[in-house]
């Protein structure tokens, strides 16, 4: 009984701030400017949108860009601090997680001055700089974690079998981290495409991605905009599926080629 009244503040707080903001999101992208119910008006004006493929083609861009920058730079970080002596661990993974502690609008604004004074012309280089800037740690530590918890003794069966550190790395690392690698793909590609800040300050509001989008809908078609905040939302719930049902496959396989 006292557990449950803790929880009660956390439940109140999920029921009134995460459900009920997506039962709004469900009924306004459901219903017309009048309020009467219509099922698919939303969906098929936003496929009319004569802006929506050119943003959806902005969007896979500076997405994919950002999660495949995201993981040849963090996959080896991961991996390192990994290996490194725990008090060393400790700092690094302190060096990465306090640039966070700064207000977000501060640090891209700050980058866009470093830009300026480089001469550098804002567009969509400088908006996936960003984003790689702020979702870099998301993906660093579930690699992290999920390469910190691998059996050791995987690693060292392999070199007793006569395997090489390298080989050992393929085919043992890399496949019991890969949903770790996963969530940190989800983490790193929804986000981006959904983000509407970065594009407004580091490309002086000259690309829109479907964070922008919404954001801009919402100001004259309140329906339409709920109507793709909901397939982005249902998109991720099918991402999470994904990525829980990889993880419990793996747990149970083993991860190993």
């Amino acid at each position: 009984m006292f557990k449950k009244l803790l929880a009660t503040p956390y439940a109140l707080f999920m029921a009134l701030f995460v459900i009920l903001p997506i039962i709004m999101i469900a009924v306004y992208a459901f219903t017309d400017a009048e309020g009467a119910l219509d099922l698919i008006g939303n969906f098929q004006d936003l496929a009319k949108e004569p802006a929506l493929g050119k943003v959806i083609k902005n969007s896979i861009i500076a997405g994919l860009s950002t999660a495949v920058i995201c993981l040849l730079i963090g996959y080896p970080i991961a991996y390192y601090l990994t290996k490194a002596e725990f008090n060393r661990t400790g700092v690094l993974i302190g060096l990465f997680l306090v640039p966070m502690w700064v207000n977000f609008l501060l640090r891209m604004m700050s980058t866009k001055a470093v830009f300026t004074v480089l001469g550098i012309p804002m567009g969509m280089g400088t908006v996936i700089f960003g984003l790689c800037y702020e979702f870099l740690p998301f993906m660093i530590m579930p690699i992290y974690t999920t390469i910190q918890k691998i059996d050791k003794s995987f690693i060292e069966g392999a070199n007793d079998l006569g395997a090489t550190p390298t080989k050992a790395f393929w085919k043992i690392t890399v496949p019991l981290s890969l949903p770790g690698v996963l969530s940190g793909l989800t983490m790193v590609i929804i986000p981006s495409i959904t983000t509407f800040a970065v594009t407004e300050i580091l490309s002086n509001g000259k690309l829109m991605l479907l964070g922008d989008f919404i954001y801009s809908l919402k100001a004259y078609n309140l329906n339409m905009a709920s109507a793709i905040s909901l397939a982005l939302m249902i998109l991720l719930g099918i991402s999470m599926i994904i990525t829980n049902r990889f993880n419990k496959d793996s747990e149970k396989g083993g991860g190993l080629w």
